[in-house]
């Protein structure tokens, strides 16, 4: 019996091309350059609410005593990680890292569960124009892999396509088949142009096979243009319902003991039918102590995601080098350490399938979850701090890429699976045993 609270980072109700196009802002983006909307929900046993709202108030009251600038306002995540989060938490001051390890350390206490869940955007532009042609594709048994093939239009859309690509899926006067042909051509300068890089070899590859599917199956390609996009928030509410239940097989959920509290801004239709006893919608955060745990949980894990993503992004003039992160994001005191290792326990501690929810296009997350992950592994400062700081990224690295292949597997795996068990995809989705791609 409890109430679970969501907040979320990154919200765009209509996803739309850039007004200054750029190689890191495609689409229209904060300041923040969220480019998955990413959302956090807390799950806090009503047994100790009383505790979390009493060590939480006191967190607060003791980190604004530190601040030379009182303030009565509601302190929110992204004032403390403000101007101190270049390389993520490496970048934290003592007194900014103390505040949320403490506040991770609360959350356990209170036996508060977490679920951190992302939706790509570039992704979702993708499938404004040709998601339902893929799985067509799909039931005809045309393509090797849907969810893999959609992970490469959307890489390719996300990082190679050319500006004109980009735009080209926003305007209406461009067809669908048009837009194949449009993608045949770019991939094809794109390969020609980075032909013989051995850092390009799978992706490539991956290219060479999205051109074949185009070429063979364009004749099949629906003409509902799309130019407008929206954010799906069947993908937001699918992510809970798995979590949810989750729960219910292991014998902790009971529907009507529980209440969920939304954020301001967070439609409250698309989680109706989920497993809750009672939905609140528009809720104010000064009101709910939920509400503010979650803005804080929400805030370090996009920011974290954001600044890893920017960072791993490799330079176009130099194609050919291998980019893995900087040392930097591996120089932790003992401080940043013990707070990656408390956040990776908050996370990833409970022994759950479902715990971060990522998109088809998995990346991002992946990346996120594989750094805090690495780093906590060590258990302690002293072993970490054994390896030279030289080697870490590159083991990270390592790490990074056995878990994208372990991702492909499995993903091949339960295609082979739901193709057994139902025919197609689609129906799988249709029944609600599996969540869009």
């Amino acid at each position: 019996m409890g109430i679970a609270f969501i907040d979320e980072k990154g919200p765009q109700e209509r996803i739309k091309i850039a007004k200054q196009f750029d190689d890191n802002r495609r689409i229209n983006l904060g300041d923040d350059l969220m480019k998955s909307y990413v959302a956090d929900l807390i799950y806090i046993p009503n047994d100790y609410m009383e505790l979390l709202y009493h060590e939480f108030s006191q967190l607060l009251m003791d980190y604004k005593a530190t601040k030379k600038n009182k303030s009565n306002k509601e302190l929110k995540g992204a004032a403390v990680l403000k101007g101190n989060f270049e390389y993520g938490i490496a970048s934290l001051k003592r007194e900014n890292s103390d505040f949320y390890t403490k506040l991770f350390e609360t959350l356990l206490k209170g036996e508060a569960k977490n679920l951190l869940f992302a939706v790509n955007k570039m992704s979702l532009v993708v499938d404004a124009r040709l998601t339902e042609w893929l799985l067509k594709l799909e039931e005809r048994r045309l393509i090797p892999n849907v969810a893999l093939t959609k992970y490469a239009l959307t890489k390719y859309l996300e990082i190679e396509a050319s500006e004109e690509i980009v735009r080209a899926f926003f305007n209406e006067d461009i067809t669908n088949k048009k837009l194949t042909y449009l993608i045949i051509s770019d991939l094809k300068d794109f390969i020609k142009k980075h032909k013989g890089l051995k850092r390009m070899e799978r992706q490539i590859y991956s290219y060479k096979e999205l051109i074949t599917i185009l070429k063979k199956n364009k004749h099949l390609i629906d003409e509902n243009i799309i130019s407008e996009v929206y954010f799906d928030w069947d993908k937001v509410s699918f992510a809970i319902d798995l979590w949810v239940t989750e729960k219910k097989v292991g014998g902790s959920w009971i529907q009507e003991e529980n209440k969920l509290i939304l954020d301001e801004g967070i439609p409250l239709e698309p989680f109706d039918k989920i497993g809750f006893d009672k939905i609140l919608e528009n809720q104010d955060s000064k009101k709910h102590l939920g509400l503010q745990l979650a803005d804080f949980v929400v805030v370090i894990s996009g920011s974290l995601i954001s600044r890893l993503v920017t960072a791993l992004k490799y330079d176009k003039n130099q194609p050919g080098e291998f980019v893995i992160l900087n040392e930097k994001w591996f120089d932790l005191e003992e401080h940043q350490f013990k707070l990656i290792c408390v956040f990776s326990e908050f996370l990833l501690g409970e022994e759950m399938q479902y715990g971060i929810v990522s998109d088809t296009y998995f990346d991002e997350t992946l990346l996120f979850e594989t750094y805090i992950n690495y780093i906590s592994s060590y258990g302690s400062y002293e072993k970490y701090k054994k390896v030279p700081n030289k080697y870490h990224p590159e083991k990270h690295f390592s790490n990074f890429s056995q878990e994208a292949r372990n991702k492909e597997e499995a993903s091949r795996r339960d295609e082979f699976f739901n193709r057994k068990m139902y025919g197609s995809l689609r129906l799988v989705i249709k029944e609600g045993v599996k969540r869009k791609i």
